[in-house]
């Protein structure tokens, strides 16, 4: 997932697949948009001004994306539903035509030069080369640099003087979202390669048999069209898929899509001819959005699910593609929920708390809200529509439990599920799966993407996907591709290294805390189980000996103070459980605390609320200890105030009551 804010410090004045406001930098004079997948989208539905310069089949794909982002009416108890396009935007994209160097006015004396390239990746996507002023970048986007692709690109006219040394670039802004040294991501299967798997995996399949390929975002273009050849059949898709691979061919004004006349068709004199793509269901090859109302598809024991994953390890586990590098459900009619500000995730955190029986569960879903939600209005994709939604409803409502039901949904589907291990009987051969799985990465290896940056050797790279909160020196530019590079000094290198370092100061203050945190828990644990013990043996006969007993083992154990207070507290709940024990006839185990959300809605207090820290220094110790006691509610409410740490938190697994 694209990380990129959109600036670019040898080009200021314009932007790059980021189109919100950033503080500090100065408003842009032009932007640019690699792709549509949603991690490249961040703010341009509200986009005003200026020109969004783009390749053809962006625009018009562009133009027929429809999402359904939810705002959380806490004060009505619903969930609030609307259509949003981007058709607002029609006057303000600018298609231009591949491999074409284009000049482009900023402002008088301000000219740019960009010449777009195919990036391998999906419908549309561009790579840019952007000159001016004596500077020259290349900006990737997502982009797969298979070999071949590498060749071409070092042939082509307008980069070749930059392959050549002729010429230097200043920069490469590329696509890291697999730039690891670790085995797994070094060396992918060619595209090719991947298709070829999955045309002999096909063939041995009865000629009546009915396929349906995974097509979960846009990127697999190219599957369809191997498939729908080697088939000999077209491929199904739903009206809302359809409508927009449909426009392809349909472009009036600018230069024409390039990808059009595989997918869509195209005009033969006055006949037109078919592309791959169609809206008949009739064909034995489907890409339908699943629920859409397919008679062939929906319900259809029979049919056998086609998966592209990313790669296999040697040892045999295969790395899934679904979710990697951004654009999940981008093919979809999605449905989103907007956070605007960290007081809409708190109330959310705390719905959850309070509807959210499973203990477990609700750890999951409090984990997934706060990795999804960080951040000034963020938005947290839905993995299905939480209301009935048709294409023709504009606003919609509904009861806000059931976006919980949704988010516990999202976190209890196990992963499994998108495979069916079963098989099919077949004839004439072993029997055949029903999920045939084939490698076909989006994005690029990271021997690809030294390749890529060695047949350029520019002065340095900066990555576009970056996770902050684990980034250390290994996973550098400098230590990943300086060996590709001219020179020496890489930009965001320098930006990470001051933020490492006061995360590393910070994580070990924590850690410092975190440790004596654990040093008391242990001796409240031991204290705790002593004072059980003593209630047990002398069974609540004689409580006031008892107490005496708890506080002369507190006293052995140095508990002084707050901690001989915690103690005392630990015993008078202890020895209530104890007395219920009694009651029941029964001498044994002490149970555990229940949760305080039931005291909570009746208006009482948690311990862990009642002695709630008022520095921040001080909340995860007491989150920690507010989850071991039983205090849902209260260990939610601190993981939503260490947002910022939760990725180091190493959450506690708590026993069912």
């Amino acid at each position: 997932m694209s990380t990129f804010r959109g600036f670019l410090s040898e080009f200021p004045r314009i932007r790059i697949d980021f189109f919100r406001i950033v503080d500090g930098q100065p408003p842009p004079l032009a932007c640019f948009l690699s792709h549509v997948h949603s991690d490249h989208l961040a703010g341009l539905e509200s986009l005003k001004a200026p020109f969004v310069y783009c390749s053809p089949a962006t625009k018009e794909v562009l133009l027929r994306l429809e999402k359904y982002p939810s705002r959380m009416n806490f004060a009505k108890g619903i969930l609030e539903t609307r259509l949003q396009t981007y058709k607002n935007l029609k006057k303000l994209l600018k298609p231009v035509p591949f491999e074409t160097p284009t000049e482009i006015e900023l402002q008088p004396g301000n000219t740019i030069r960009v010449t777009l390239f195919d990036a391998n990746h999906c419908i549309g996507a561009a790579m840019f080369l952007i000159e001016g002023d004596g500077k020259a970048i290349i900006y990737t986007g997502d982009i797969r640099s298979e070999s071949w692709w590498v060749n071409s690109l070092v042939q082509n006219p307008v980069l070749l003087p930059y392959a050549s040394g002729l010429h230097y670039l200043d920069n490469i802004y590329l696509d890291t979202t697999f730039a690891t040294k670790k085995a797994v991501y070094q060396k992918f299967p060619s595209k090719a390669e991947g298709l070829k798997e999955l045309l002999e995996k096909v063939s041995q399949y009865p000629k009546d048999t009915m396929f349906y390929f995974q097509s979960w975002t846009f990127g697999y273009e190219n599957v369809w069209i191997a498939l729908s050849s080697f088939l000999d059949t077209q491929v199904h898709l739903d009206s809302y898929r359809w409508g927009i691979y449909r426009s392809l061919a349909k472009v009036k004004e600018g230069p024409p899509c390039q990808e059009a006349p595989q997918l869509s068709g195209f005009y033969l004199g006055n006949h037109f001819k078919q592309g791959c793509l169609t809206q008949e269901s009739a064909g034995r090859l489907h890409s339908c959005e699943k629920g859409s109302g397919c008679s062939v598809i929906d319900g259809n024991s029979e049919v056998v699910t086609i998966l592209p994953v990313i790669t296999r390890r040697q040892d045999g586990l295969t790395v899934y593609e679904v979710g990697a590098g951004g654009g999940q459900g981008d093919l979809n009619q999605i449905q989103e929920l907007e956070l605007p500000d960290v007081a809409s995730l708190d109330q959310l955190v705390e719905l959850c708390g309070d509807v959210i029986s499973d203990q477990k569960v609700l750890l999951k879903v409090v984990k997934m809200l706060l990795t999804k939600g960080k951040g000034q209005k963020s938005r947290i994709r839905l993995e299905s529509h939480v209301n009935d939604i048709g294409a023709d409803s504009f606003e919609q409502q509904v009861k806000i439990e059931r976006l919980v039901d949704e988010l516990v949904r999202m976190v209890d589907t196990p992963a499994s599920e998108e495979a069916d291990d079963s098989y099919i009987p077949n004839s004439t051969a072993a029997q055949l799966p029903r999920t045939i799985t084939f490698p076909y990465s989006r994005h690029s290896s990271y021997s690809e993407l030294c390749e890529l940056v060695s047949a350029f050797q520019p002065k340095q790279v900066y990555p576009c996907t970056v996770d902050e909160m684990t980034w250390t020196p290994a996973v550098g530019m400098a230590h990943l591709f300086g060996h590709c590079c001219s020179g020496t000094r890489f930009e965001h290198d320098d930006e990470m290294m001051v933020k490492y370092s006061d995360r590393v100061e910070q994580e070990t203050q924590d850690q410092e805390q975190q440790t004596q945190t654990d040093s008391n828990i242990r001796s409240d644990s031991a204290t705790e189980s002593q004072v059980t013990q003593i209630l047990i043996a002398e069974q609540i006969s004689s409580p006031a000996n008892a107490e005496n007993n708890v506080k002369h083992t507190a006293e052995q154990n140095h508990f002084a103070g707050t901690q001989y207070e915690t103690v005392n507290e630990s015993f008078r709940s202890a020895r209530s459980n104890a007395a219920s024990l009694d009651r029941q006839s029964s001498v044994g185990e002490v149970p555990s605390p229940k949760k305080s959300q039931k005291r909570k809605r009746e208006g009482g207090q948690s311990k862990a609320d009642q002695s709630r820290p008022g520095k921040e220094s001080t909340i995860m110790e007491w989150a920690y200890q507010a989850a071991r006691s039983g205090d849902w509610d209260s260990f939610s409410a601190g993981l939503v105030s260490v947002r910022g740490l939760n990725e180091s938190f190493e959450l506690p697994l708590m026993e069912d009551d």
